[in-house]
């Protein structure tokens, strides 16, 4: 009895190393600190008056703000939540910029799972249960998941700094909600009639909210329409780092798909410009991972 007791907790132990890894690098694929010049808020009539609504003004005050390192060390508590499967583990991260993740991600104190990632690979072991390991590019995991991965995409939203908007002023529709300014590439009225109609949107949405005094990211929203999926990232409670940079030290990521995703990731330690190690080897008689 106890023999089946373990090898069942063993199987759930590792289906949920399984289900996380994978959400960590699904969600991730959807994929700062003081200005010269702060905004103060206006109140008129209950209303939030801001200036800087032009979009080419907030991407500049939003590059000028991002957070800049080159080595970074990081622990960081998870609870996530699959569907109804809940699980809290930590992951020991780090990121050597624009070239090296790593993560080491554990429970019980015991490591389940380590992940590099480099700007063309993914590599993966799994420790828990059956002894696996993956290695694939992103054009196989974009291609598995139906989407477009790159690593630029997954270090921006590990430290709370944006992609892909900052050559796309034209496109970009400024605004103001909740006190907070926001870009996006589909203005809301637009986004709420068609999704009124039941009409295909055939582009994607994206939406970034920042708080004006400071320009620093505070929320990511992303919907795809084809196929219907959503990320919400929102980021909170900002440390300073040194004397002119902010780093989010809490994030809430919230994926709507096939499954329902929910991962709070709150960061317990950071350190700087360290020298770092990124061991990773495949240990022998571990299986290939195939996920068809």
């Amino acid at each position: 009895m106890n023999k089946v007791r373990s090898m069942k907790a063993s199987f759930v132990i590792e289906k949920s190393f399984r289900l996380f890894t994978l959400a960590c690098l699904f969600v991730l694929f959807f994929s700062f600190s003081s200005c010269k010049h702060q905004q103060k808020l206006v109140l008129n009539n209950g209303k939030c008056l801001l200036n800087y609504k032009n979009a080419r003004t907030l991407t500049t005050n939003l590059k000028a703000n991002e957070f800049r390192f080159d080595r970074m060390n990081a622990k960081m508590n998870v609870e996530s939540l699959i569907d109804s499967v809940s699980n809290s583990f930590t992951i020991n991260l780090k990121i050597k910029r624009d070239s090296v993740i790593w993560m080491s991600i554990s429970k019980f104190g015991i490591e389940g799972a380590r992940v590099l990632i480099t700007r063309d690979t993914v590599k993966l072991t799994i420790s828990f249960g059956d002894k696996k390991y993956f290695i694939g590019d992103f054009s196989f995991i974009s291609k598995l998941l139906n989407a477009d991965l790159d690593f630029e995409i997954i270090q921006s939203l590990l430290i709370g700094n944006s992609v892909a908007f900052y050559d796309e002023d034209s496109k970009l529709k400024a605004g103001v909600n909740n006190c907070q300014y926001t870009l996006g590439t589909i203005r809301k009225r637009k986004l709420r009639r068609v999704m009124e109609k039941g009409k295909e949107l055939k582009e994607s949405a994206q939406s970034i909210y920042m708080t004006p005094e400071n320009f620093k990211i505070s929320r990511i929203l992303f919907y795809e329409f084809n196929p219907d999926r959503s990320l919400d990232v929102k980021y909170s409670e900002f440390a300073q780092v040194d004397s002119t940079q902010l780093l989010p030290i809490k994030m809430q990521l919230s994926f709507i798909a096939q499954k329902n995703i929910n991962i709070d990731i709150n960061y317990t330690k950071t350190t700087f410009d360290q020298e770092q190690t990124f061991s990773f080897k495949i240990p022998e008689g571990y299986e290939r991972l195939i996920y068809k």
